[in-house]
Order: structure tokens, then sequence, then C-alpha cells
């Protein structure tokens, strides 16, 4: 009995605790349920320590991981604000993002929010899916939370509470602690706003897989309209990449769980986008829904990136992340930590791990490399990641996937050079989280001290002034021949040409956004001989896919990240009015190449151990 009444006095105190917490928290309520012309009402019991008179209240202009102005506010209508007795006051918008609420200790906010995905905008307006929402009554949702919940201003260290009426057989997937709620709600509570913006929700009827990953939590969510793909399918691929991620982070997973949730449309996106968006525990897919092999390998190739977002920019960022202004964003110029390292590394780990020959790693090197001479040059890598919001630098931001992942390709290299095989660019990041770990920031420009003194190498004060901060070329050659390889600015080699050539400003768009070929003479030898392409064919379908506006970057996409030598493509075109279907077998042809590595046939004793060094796991 005394155990008992214990109990009581324990649940009473915390339950007490509790009250008083929530008291001072932002507490949202959205009803699944009540959704009319893909709009949701959101209601928001005002925190009790916003006092102030005639409050501000934002939507964000932007959000970490992405790095253009989305304004999240104009998804917002109908915003209306009340007093503590339940009197209206008045509300002035001032932009897309903010609203003057003109009125003394306000109590309550109610709001329209609109669907992001099928918003009335025009494609180059449209937010990337993966960062936005979706309201499909009856079949999915998607809430990001910088597109469903705003705050007042100087207030978002304050906690959040968000429950969610919904229908009794949906399931939440999300990183966030569900603190309560009965058969058809759920309570979900954030620290702060950063927190609940950094922990996506996808709601469903559940297509779940969960695992252990180490000692940590893994759910793998999909949603498959038309039941192509189940989260078996992702898993059965999925987890043979994850062992291995794990053992290249030294068998050490930093989260006690994270999520995937997949999206997968049949019809494409208004954005015209596929892809991921990473957040610290959990990572949103928004992909063409394919056959299961296809997706599962695409997945695995975009999962290798997003998972390792866990280590930077989680336990590794800039303050300008760590006190991130979702209004007037000031962005660190090391987006070739956050991302070019991440981006080598996704790559250098499926090589070091075997799934994908050492060859098929180079080759995906050399393309980073060709890919980066697309974008201006003369713009060092810090510049850009600085100026990434504003013209011309918010064009070339995206240099940071390919020509950041090469200056990461090339540290690891230095790395090894200069300790002889004893330090690597994994180990660098092992000990930049321990000692900054997920609530200690760098100054941006303290970074690169800070990598001298873990190292003890001053030579890398050289290289980061050089190729980050710099402009110069780098020297691959110089780099990668203490490892055995040797690199040629262009040679012959025998490829699977995935596309016959089409990428090389091949294909147009007509009138009715279908694509044609505008310049045949442009296709190399598997597009004119092999697919047999013809000068004004439209191209109707890419293996029983829809090539559109929508559709065209997922399911070339797709079908570039799982094809092979020896599968038969079959490409639907509109030729003099008639369809035609082009069939060919997929097979390599030579093809000249700029940027080759290639491995030498005789390396000495210390290339060779160099190169084992890079390119298998460390024993």
């Amino acid at each position: 009995m005394k155990y008992y009444c214990f109990f009581l006095l324990m649940l009473w105190s915390s339950l007490a605790t509790l009250t008083a917490q929530n008291a001072e928290a932002y507490q949202y309520k959205v009803d699944l349920n009540r959704i009319s012309n893909d709009a949701l009402i959101v209601d928001l019991i005002v925190p009790s320590s916003i006092t102030q008179d005639n409050p501000t209240f934002y939507f964000p202009r932007i959000i970490p991981g992405t790095y253009e102005i989305s304004n999240y506010g104009r998804f917002v209508s109908s915003l209306k604000a009340y007093d503590k007795r339940g009197n209206e006051v008045p509300v002035e918008r001032q932009d897309e993002n903010t609203w003057k609420i003109n009125g003394k200790k306000i109590a309550k906010i109610s709001y329209k929010l609109d669907d992001t995905w099928d918003a009335d905008v025009h494609k180059k307006d449209a937010v990337f899916e993966a960062s936005g929402s979706n309201f499909e009554a009856g079949k999915n949702f998607v809430l990001c939370a910088n597109a469903c919940f705003g705050f007042f201003e100087g207030t978002e260290n304050l906690p959040f509470e968000v429950t969610f009426d919904r229908p009794s057989n949906f399931y939440a997937t999300t990183s966030l602690n569900r603190f309560g709620g009965d058969f058809d709600s759920d309570i979900f509570l954030a620290r702060n706003y950063h927190d609940l913006v950094d922990a996506p929700i996808m709601y469903c009827i559940p297509d779940t897989v969960n695992f252990k990953l180490g000692y940590g939590d893994i759910q793998i969510s999909v949603y498959s309209p038309n039941g192509i793909v189940t989260a078996k399918d992702i898993y059965q691929e999925i987890g043979t990449m994850l062992n291995a991620q794990i053992k290249y982070m030294g068998n050490i997973l930093p989260v006690d769980r994270y999520a995937f949730m997949i999206y997968l449309s049949p019809d494409g996106y208004k954005s015209g986008n596929v892809g991921a968006l990473e957040h610290a525990r959990s990572s949103v897919f928004c992909l063409t829904e394919e056959k299961a092999d296809k997706i599962s390998k695409l997945v695995v190739d975009i999962a290798s990136h997003e998972f390792f977002h866990m280590i930077t920019p989680l336990y590794i960022h800039s303050e300008e992340i760590h006190n991130f202004d979702y209004i007037n964003p000031k962005m660190s110029k090391h987006l070739w930590l956050y991302e070019g390292v991440i981006e080598y590394m996704a790559q250098h780990m499926q090589a070091k791990h075997d799934l994908i020959t050492d060859e098929d790693f180079l080759a995906r090197l050399r393309n980073k490399i060709k890919d980066a001479g697309h974008y201006k040059q003369g713009i060092s890598l810090a510049e850009m990641s600085k100026k990434c919001l504003i013209e011309p630098y918010s064009k070339q931001y995206n240099n940071i996937y390919y020509k950041g992942a090469i200056v990461a390709m090339c540290l690891d290299l230095e790395l090894m050079s200069l300790s002889e095989g004893k330090y690597d660019i994994q180990m660098l990041l092992r000990d930049l989280s321990g000692y900054y770990g997920e609530d200690l920031a760098f100054k941006d420009d303290e970074l690169y001290e800070k990598i001298i003194a873990i190292t003890g190498y001053r030579q890398l004060g050289k290289f980061f002034e050089r190729y980050v901060e710099g402009t110069e070329t780098l020297p691959y050659d110089k780099f990668v021949e203490p490892f055995g390889i040797e690199y040629l600015e262009e040679a012959e080699i025998m490829e699977i040409s995935s596309l016959g050539g089409i990428e090389n400003g091949v294909v147009k768009p007509d009138s009715l956004d279908r694509f044609f070929i505008s310049k045949a003479e442009k296709l190399d030898k598997f597009g004119k001989e092999g697919i047999k392409f013809q000068q004004d064919d439209i191209i109707l379908k890419w293996n029983d896919k829809k090539l559109t506006a929508r559709t065209v970057s997922g399911v070339l996409f797709t079908y570039m990240n799982s094809v092979k030598a020896g599968d038969v493509l079959e490409i639907e075109v509109l030729r003099d009015g008639k369809p035609l279907l082009l069939s060919t077998t997929v097979t390599p042809i030579p093809v000249v190449k700029q940027h080759v590595f290639k491995m030498i046939d005789n390396p000495t004793p210390q290339q060779l151990a160099l190169r084992k060094r890079w390119l298998t796991p460390t024993e």
C-alpha cells in the first residue's frame, strides 16, 4: 500500500509538472479528419509567457538543409487571433510570412493551411515536396512543421506540443516523441521550434519495418499508392547499406532512433524534382512509384547520403546553423563540410564495403568533376556557401555536391598521405564530433584552425586556403598518385550510355510539355544505333513510364541509378504523328571521357598499401 501511495504521489507530481510546462508551451491542434479543398484548420493555444502587446507571428522563409527561400507563410490564410475572453482582435498581414496582431494577451490563433504540394503556384515557385506538406484525405499526410506551424518573434526556444486527431487506422512515422493520445489521436512534444522543424511526420495506413541497428531503432515507412513497393522491399536493400554505414562510422550510431519516410508518386511532383531532405533523426523521400528493385536501389543511393547527416550538421555545425534564423537567415561558409564531405562519404562507404566496385566508385568521382565543370568557375566553395541565397551564387550552390565532394576526396587522400595511412576523413569527423557535439557550435572562421589542431598537420592550412577559400583547380594527379591511381584528362573507355546522349542538350519541351529530339546529331552511338532515335521524335514513355514535365526527373533519375548491361530498354515515341516502340538491349559502348581515374597495373608496395587503406575496410 505504501508503494501504491508513493506511485500515486509521483504520478500526481509528474502531471502537475507537465501541466505547468504545457502552459508555457505552444499548444497546436490539427484535425486530419477535417480537410476541405486540400486545406486544414490549425488552432494554437498561445504560451502563457507571451504577454507583450501587439506581438508578431511568423512562418519561416527558409529552413536548415535547404538553400533557397521558400516563404512557407504564403500557404497560410484566414489567420485570426483571440484574447482570453474569446474576443477576436485585429490582425495585420505585413508580408507573406509575417502577421502583426494588434491586441493584448493573445490567447488563441486559428488559421487555414493549404497543401504545398498541390498549391496553385508556378513550377518555379513550387516548394520542394520533401520540405512541404501533402494533404490527401483518407490516404496520406506529409507534415513538415515549417509548412504547418508558426512562432512568435523571439520565442522559438519555448517547447511545442502538437495534437493530431487522425483516422483511427492511420499511423504516424516520425522521430518525435509521442507523449500521449488514444486510438485516433497523437500528442507529440518537441523541446523547441528547431526540434519540431527537424522532425517531419508522415501519416497513412501503416506499411512499416522496424529493426535494430547497433543500439538504435530504425523505422522504414513507405506510402506506395498502387502497392508496387513495400517497406519490406526497401529494407531488403537498405539493411545491407545501413550495416555498412555503421561499420564505416566506427560501429557507433550517433542517434537512438532514425525514421525513413518514403512517399512514391505515380504522377510526379509539381516542382519537377525528386529526392530527399535530411534531418537529424529522419529523412523524407519523394520519389516516383516504380518497380521495387529500381526504387530500392535509388533509395539506397540517396539514403547513404542522408543518413550520414547524423554526423554533420547534427554533431558538427557552425553558429549560423545552431542559432538558425528562419526569417533573416545567415548562411555558413562550410557547405563543403555539411554537404560535400557527406556526399563523398556516401560514395566512398559503398566502395569501401563492396556495395559498388572500385571502378564504379572512380567513375562516380569522374562524373563529379565533369558535373562541377558545368558551374561557373572562379567562385570559391566558401564564398558560394556564404552567399548561396543571393544571385549569382544561388544558381551555383548545387556544385557543393560535385566540387564539394571532390574537395572532400582530396582532403581524405591528403590526410592519409600525411599520416602514412594512420588517419583519414572518417577519423577527423569522429574527432570533431567528440569535441563539439550536438550543443556546441563552432565559429565559421575558426574551423580550419581546429582541424589543424586536431590533426597536427599545418599543411592543411594551405589546402583550405587554395581549394575551399580559394579557386585553384585541384591537382588530381598529385592526390591520387600515392594510391597507385592514374589521372587522365581524357581517355576512351567502355561504358554504359544509359540515356543515349539525350542529357547533352539533345531534347527540348514542345508546346504540350512533351520532350522531343531537337539535336539528333548530338546523340551518342547508343542513342543513334542502339535506341535508334531520329530527329523530332517525341518521347512519350520510357520503360512504360510517361515522360512529362512532372515525371521526367523522377523517371530518368530512377532509370539511370538502376540500369545495368543486359537490361532491355523500351521507349515509345511519336514519329511522323504515329506511335512507335523502340526496343534495345543496354550494352557498353566506347566513349571518350574526361577526368578518368584508372588503377595502375604495377603499383609499388607503398601505393598498394595506401590504396588498400582507402578502398577496403579498416581492420
